[in-house]
């Protein structure tokens, strides 16, 4: 098929929409997870549950990177077999805090087989057509996230979080039925066995460079802090609203999934909308936390939520673009492990940090993601023309091995 097609690949759109449903499944039990924390009365269930969601992503991602399965279609797959029995048993069980916890264990050692080859099965898959791949993850994404969001209060409010456990087992279940089509390429050679490789992938030139990984990983702490300890300093805005809190943190999720769908394909690959991110995002979440008022920062919100849309759609075309077929595991297992990290040492912080100082902490992480993304501003303008500008473009096809 060209790449020039305006149609998107079959097997693309089926692997979009499974991948999607698991997003949906996945905001279905955070909200299930709280719910046990609070019929409980367990202050430590959530973190526990944080704890288990990210400690097995950042000890085995070396593992199965050093090994090569996250190359593997026959690992791939097992991995999936693994997510979907975890949530299954949960849902059986769904009383048994010991039980779910140990289904989410299990759910996230799976994750760092099953996160990099999806992601890079979505490249393979794309027939060269990055741009567009980007958008339509982007959007689907958040839009499944949104959706997910929205449905978990109808689902886990009036059934418990046993229903919400099966739900996210039967998208994985989907993801699993796609990936036995025989579209679905054979195991690639193992290329790459080292734990590093994805590393040295995302700092090299063709994707991020050193300042750049730099932005990405300050963005990713800076957002994850927000979803921790964002609701705390809101509450502590002037005339802070509890009845509007939802509509305020609402204005960043839709902003941000209607950014992705609006932003027009030449602007995917512009390298400078990656430190103007940082910039929006660090203004979004600073002004706020300094004692904007609290209505004011809806619209700041707003703005935290278009730099977010944007860093998501260049974060995925860079990737896809800047990074070999063959090395695109590798790629997305370190973003994913840096992914996890931010979240661990977002969670850990928001678990010790008292709420009354949540604005100061927030101020503070805005700072810096503030000064990395001007630095890279600096350096971006003071490098040759010929660095600047856009992400490679890519070949009209690209196999994943």
């Amino acid at each position: 098929m060209s790449a020039r097609s305006g149609a998107c690949p079959a097997g693309l759109v089926r692997l979009l929409l499974a991948l999607s449903a698991s997003e949906f499944g996945d905001k279905l039990v955070q909200v299930a997870y709280a719910l046990i924390a609070v019929r409980t009365g367990s202050t430590t269930f959530l973190a526990a549950v944080l704890a288990a969601q990210t400690v097995p992503v950042l000890v085995l991602t070396p593992l199965v990177s050093s090994r090569g399965w996250i190359r593997s279609r026959t690992a791939w797959r097992a991995g999936l077999i693994g997510q979907v029995a975890a949530f299954a048993v949960a849902a059986t069980a769904a009383g048994d805090r010991r039980v779910v916890l140990a289904g989410v264990l299990v759910a996230a050692s799976c994750e760092a087989l099953t996160m990099p080859f999806s992601r890079s099965l979505l490249h393979a898959l794309s027939d060269g057509r990055q741009a567009e791949l980007a958008r339509w993850w982007a959007v689907s994404k958040a839009g499944a996230g949104a959706l997910g969001m929205v449905s978990a209060g109808v689902v886990v409010g009036f059934s418990g979080p046993g229903p919400a456990f099966a739900l996210d087992a039967l998208t994985f279940l989907l993801v699993l039925a796609v990936a036995w089509s025989p579209r679905i390429p054979e195991d690639g050679a193992p290329l790459h066995r080292s734990a590093t490789a994805g590393f040295r992938r995302l700092l090299s030139p063709g994707a991020f460079g050193a300042l750049g990984l730099l932005c990405v990983s300050t963005m990713l702490l800076t957002t994850s802090l927000e979803g921790v300890s964002g609701p705390f300093m809101l509450a502590r805005t002037p005339g802070y609203d509890a009845d509007g809190l939802g509509v305020v943190l609402a204005c960043w999720a839709v902003a941000s999934m209607v950014t992705a769908a609006a932003t027009p394909k030449r602007l995917t690959g512009v390298r400078l909308l990656l430190p103007l991110a940082n910039v929006l995002v660090a203004l979004a979440l600073g002004l706020p936390s300094l004692g904007l008022p609290f209505w004011t920062a809806a619209a700041t919100f707003a703005l935290g939520g278009i730099g977010n849309g944007v860093f998501n759609l260049l974060l995925t075309r860079v990737i896809w673009s800047g990074v070999p077929a063959g090395a695109q595991p590798h790629a997305w297992a370190a973003f994913n492990w840096i992914l996890n990290a931010s979240l661990f040492l977002s969670f850990t912080t928001g678990f010790f940090v008292p709420a009354r100082h949540t604005p100061a902490l927030l101020a503070g992480v805005s700072a810096v993601c503030l000064l990395v993304g001007c630095l890279h501003l600096s350096r971006y303008w003071r490098a040759p023309p010929h660095r600047r500008g856009r992400s490679p473009e890519p070949g009209r096809r690209h196999r994943c091995g």
